[in-house]
């Protein structure tokens, strides 16, 4: 199947995802599955392809005042039709972002040359392993027979949908039992610890080093590098920005020293 053809494929599960999810409570509506958040044109011209990774999307993506205004041309009915879909995707950090989520993300994606925003060699997409609907209450609050619903879902879309987007980095900021969600296969025996932070941001020494691990898995037939640093509050909540940039900086170098 083409590139073209996957995508299309990815849509329609997007949005079978989000019907299916009618029945759950938790589901935010009115809304719309969010496939990625991001510009897609630009990932595809970008120098290296970058993908981070959520859970699912957030209540906040859909203001409860003004429900459509980070995707104003997915409101349905009209929203369903696929090229409108995706503008409504493309267009998100230029319309009205969640930014203050997104932050987190930006310094470490700063140090490896690349943003969610224009102006840098590479755009970076934003994608959600567990599902692509959103919910209220946020994903860990939420019971095991709604997460296990959404799951049966939303597991198999994000697989097909790196399959399709190719990314060369994926980072992940997350509970650690998420990795076990991975089926990609492995090209390396074990994530390894490629950098670790011994002091805090302001320099106090922590009671346990901050670790930075990576594994190597084949996406589509191609490797992909994937990066995992703990979570807090928000994706590497636990580190400076500083931290992260330097944290970005030594990403970029693993993938190139691959190369």
């Amino acid at each position: 199947m083409s590139e073209e053809g996957s995508l299309g494929q990815a849509i329609e599960k997007a949005w079978c995802a989000y019907d299916n999810a009618a029945e759950l409570s938790v589901r935010v509506s009115p809304a719309a599955p969010i496939l990625f958040f991001g510009d897609l044109g630009a990932y595809r011209l970008s120098l290296f392809r970058v993908l981070t990774v959520g859970l699912n999307p957030s209540r906040q993506e859909f203001p409860a005042d003004r429900r459509f205004s980070r995707f104003p041309s997915a409101e349905e009915p009209a929203g369903r039709e696929p090229d409108r879909y995706l503008d409504a995707l493309s267009s998100y950090y230029r319309t009205c972002p969640y930014a203050s989520w997104f932050s987190a993300f930006e310094p470490l994606l700063n140090g490896a040359g690349a943003s969610y925003y224009a102006g840098c060699a590479s755009t970076v997409l934003h994608t959600d392993i567990c599902s692509p609907v959103a919910t209220d209450p946020t994903w860990s609050r939420l019971g095991e027979a709604d997460r296990s619903a959404l799951e049966a879902d939303g597991g198999p879309l994000w697989h097909l949908l790196l399959k399709t987007l190719k990314p060369q980095i994926v980072v992940l900021s997350v509970a650690k039992h998420h990795l076990g969600r991975i089926e990609f296969e492995s090209l390396d025996e074990e994530w390894s610890v490629i950098h670790t932070f011994d002091l805090t941001g302001s320099g106090v020494p922590r009671s346990r080093p901050y670790a930075v691990r990576a594994r190597w898995y084949d996406v589509g037939g191609d490797p992909s590098l994937f990066v995992f640093g703990p979570a807090a509050q928000t994706p590497f909540g636990l580190v400076a920005d500083r931290q992260k940039r330097e944290m970005g900086a030594t990403i970029l170098e693993v993938y190139r020293d691959f190369r």
